[in-house]
């Protein structure tokens, strides 16, 4: 009995429920009571967590055994020979990771994404088919790098670049060497990936049947995993913008249906660039890079959300209150690792020197592909040869230009000896940090390198003239970097493209500008390298220098601020020390 005095209160009708709503709910309940039910399920054994790896980045990883499957492949364990930041070890000693760890790194954190969803919105209807999807093609998405992972792409697209001034000057292109040329010009790795990885699905088609990957009403799984890997970024992002991505899904997208449209930005995110590979390679390049400076992957994971954009489409959503430690955690530091690592002049020194070497290599050096066929190693990685792509690693490269058994390699052998291991290399003119806008508004345009070129050998030569003795530059002795330093998607701010939730309410939004946002910054790298024996030649290096100043303010009618020439050598202070003791 109650106390005296005490009011007690009566039951509140339970408010009256429509017959929409109340089939609504049924519709909502089924499902989540599916979804439950197929969680409870006894997992094929190959879905069990029971390949677990111990990483210096997370610590104790447990995947799948499906994963171990793949791991133990021929093309999966190639990744072991390739550095996961090229030749920024020569740079940054410690920086020797590789590519295979990076990849099980990623797929780690796929798989913990889509287990964390699946039990958060369970209505999603998560299948363990969605989760081996996203877990196999962050694992794979970087089975196609070839030997200094992203270098090589540049060296591939020089390469059609000069296949192409050559065919010009000989006369009309056919459609033929048109469609030769394209292939070098936008040769990447995401496409070897796929080619990659299609040709490991017919290797490994029992274990990937078992593991549950098939083709049916509800999707075709190995389309999946390579769109995943490489989505049609383009086609995707112009639907979006003109609205019409539900209406528009299907016809670019094949392996999953529009109510799972947030699948495709675990791996590789179209919309905004925030993805699992991005969070691995953040926090693993950084540790072995010994950058101090790491972004915790761990609050995106716990808070992000499906929810869905105004146009009706799902979308992966994190906390409102999360956008700025976003920017400044994790898309600053994509642009610090690139100021200080990546975009190194030191680096960008090496890659040039590399890339030098490669060419070399390449007209001389013949591999064996499918049938016995003897093929350059850029005509492996554009035909995506079975035998002689897979070749294509780190070690390879290294082990021919060391042991030094054909003759054929001996100029490339000589350059890589002077240049990469006895760090003779080709001397900084300037680093100019371009403009954001011009006067008056708008996007400072991106010189080409070209006439970046041009321009400094024009300024050069016009000095040359009235100056005794001054030794003739050749356009050939000069090389230009344009370097973009941005968030990920040029300059386009992330921010504007994600849909963000309020942990309080059920409303979301977009933030169509922010004034912190400093998406993208252009630096201009022009170095000199002349023969070795006048690397010490600090008078013409200085001129150079000065041309290059006239040449830039020129360009932003005014002054130009940017870091002067590599500072004098050693050899050079001793000598003038020792000039000065004899005076």
């Amino acid at each position: 009995a109650a106390p005296p005095g005490t009011r007690l209160r009566t039951a509140e009708p339970t408010p009256a429920v429509s017959p929409g709503e109340a089939e609504i709910e049924a519709l909502v309940r089924a499902r989540v009571e599916r979804a439950l039910a197929a969680q409870r399920a006894p997992k094929p054994p190959l879905l069990l967590e029971e390949f677990a790896v111990n990483d210096p980045v997370f610590g104790l990883m447990c995947l799948p055994g499906i994963v171990k499957v793949i791991v133990d492949t021929m093309n999966f364990q190639r990744m072991r020979q390739i550095k996961q930041v090229g030749v920024c070890a020569l740079v940054y000693p410690g920086a020797t990771h590789n590519r295979f760890f990076h990849s099980i790194g990623t797929a780690y954190l796929a798989h913990d994404l889509m287990k964390s969803l699946r039990l958060r919105q369970p209505e999603l209807g998560i299948t363990d088919r969605d989760a081996t999807c996203a877990t196999i093609a962050a694992l794979c998405h970087d089975l196609g790098h070839p030997c200094y992972s992203h270098m090589f792409e540049v060296f591939m697209h020089e390469l059609g670049r000069e296949k192409r001034k050559a065919l010009e000057c000989r006369g009309k292109v056919t459609a033929e060497e048109e469609d030769t040329l394209r292939r070098y010009e936008t040769w990447n790795h995401e496409e070897a990936s796929v080619v990659l990885i299609r040709r490991m699905f017919e290797e490994l088609e029992g274990p990937l049947r078992q593991a549950g990957l098939r083709v049916d009403a509800e999707g075709d799984d190995f389309t999946c995993i390579c769109e995943l890997i490489d989505p049609p970024k383009a086609a995707l992002e112009g639907l979006l913008d003109r609205g019409e991505l539900q209406s528009g899904w299907s016809g670019v997208i094949k392996g999953r249906p529009v109510a799972k449209a947030w699948m495709y930005e675990v791996v590789s995110n179209w919309r905004s660039g925030i993805d699992v590979d991005k969070f691995d390679y953040l926090r693993r390049d950084a540790l072995h890079l010994g950058i101090q400076r790491q972004f915790d992957h761990g609050r995106y994971m716990k808070g992000v959300k499906v929810v869905l954009d105004s146009c009706g489409v799902s979308t992966l959503s994190p906390p409102e209150k999360d956008k700025d430690y976003l920017r400044e955690n994790m898309m600053e530091l994509r642009k610090m690792l690139h100021r200080t690592a990546y975009q190194h002049k030191t680096v960008k020194k090496l890659e040039f020197h590399t890339i030098d070497v490669l060419r070399k290599m390449d007209e001389a050096l013949r591999i064996t592909g499918v049938d016995g066929k003897k093929m350059r190693m850029s005509e492996a990685a554009v035909a995506f040869d079975a035998v002689a792509y897979p070749k294509l690693t780190d070690t390879f490269v290294e082990a021919r230009l060391l042991d030094r058994e054909d003759p054929a390699l001996e100029p490339a052998a000589e350059e890589y000896e002077r240049h990469i291991l006895r760090r003779q290399m080709m001397r900084l003119v300037a680093d100019w940090d371009l403009p954001r806008e011009v006067p008056g508004g708008g996007p400072f345009p991106l010189p080409a390198k070209d006439a970046v070129i041009a321009g400094v050998v024009e300024e050069y030569a016009r000095m040359a003239r009235t100056a005794q003795g001054a030794r003739a530059v050749p356009a050939e002795e000069l090389r230009c970097q344009v370097a973009k330093i941005h968030y990920g998607m040029g300059r386009r701010d992330p921010i504007t493209r994600i849909v963000f939730h309020s942990t309080k309410t059920a409303t979301t939004r977009g933030f169509e500008m922010d004034c912190d946002a400093k998406p993208l910054r252009q630096k201009v790298f022009v170095f000199w390298n002349p023969p070795v024996h006048e690397l010490e030649d600090q008078v013409t290096l200085q001129r150079l220098t000065l041309a290059f100043h006239i040449w830039a303010e020129g360009q932003v009618q005014g002054p130009v601020a940017s870091v002067p020439a590599s500072p004098e050598r050693v050899g050079q202070q001793r000598r003038a020390a020792a000039a000065a003791a004899g005076a």
